[in-house]
């Protein structure tokens, strides 16, 4: 997507600009906490077999883009001078919705949470800037809303579906302590049933949900 692109080539530019940056020592290994405001994306496609030579099938897409808040707590071990591993678990308050209308059914995704553990692996440009590759495991937890126009109520559930996140970032070391991080995660094509009322037996339906995240963070280091 152009938009993933867009948003990786940003972490990118951020990640040369902020190389030249030097001066000052790099934090001791251990634990540290910290805090995050990111820009969560969350898309929705769905693809819808109908089996009608009249009604063939039709994929449709939604996506919405919203602001995050959460926090994390990790471990960084150098394992050279320069090289490094950091484990980190996170959780995120979303609030990004879709609304996605295909065929006549309306389906409304409501990303209530994000959470996980992401491993990190980089190494260290200068003494006070790094840059590292993200891989990690993320949960996302969102309200499934499925209704037609001609048959009221709406039908409602959640589910929690975990995926496999993949990313980039960089961070700025201000002092022995404190330091900022910018990072780009994204999850691609995972899978999730659609609720029982509204499934066609036989009928192939499956709805997929795509995730990236730009986020801009402070930890503190003990």
């Amino acid at each position: 997507m152009n938009s993933s692109k867009a948003k990786l080539s940003a972490v990118v530019s951020a990640v040369v600009l902020s190389s030249v940056m030097s001066a000052g020592a790099m934090a001791a290994d251990g634990f540290y906490v910290g805090g995050q405001l990111q820009s969560s994306t969350f898309g929705h496609s769905i693809e819808r077999n109908t089996g009608s030579a009249t009604s063939p099938s039709i994929t449709s897409f939604a996506e919405e883009t919203d602001v995050a808040v959460g926090v994390h707590l990790g471990y960084k071990l150098h394992l050279t001078d320069d090289a490094f591993v950091v484990a980190e678990a996170f959780y995120n308050d979303e609030n990004a919705e879709t609304t996605n209308i295909n065929n006549m059914l309306q389906t409304q995704l409501e990303l209530n949470s994000s959470y996980g553990i992401n491993f990190k692996a980089g190494v260290d440009v200068t003494s006070k800037f790094s840059v590292y590759g993200i891989a990690g495991a993320t949960v996302l937890d969102f309200d499934i809303h499925n209704s037609y126009p001609f048959a009221p109520p709406m039908r409602s559930g959640d589910t929690s579906e975990v995926g496999l996140s993949l990313g980039a970032g960089f961070e700025y070391q201000v002092d022995k302590q404190w330091s900022v991080k910018g990072e780009y995660i994204q999850i691609n094509d995972l899978s999730f049933d659609p609720l029982p009322e509204v499934a066609v037996p036989g009928k192939l339906n499956p709805n997929e949900v795509d995730f990236d995240s730009l986020k801009l963070s402070v930890s503190y280091a003990f």
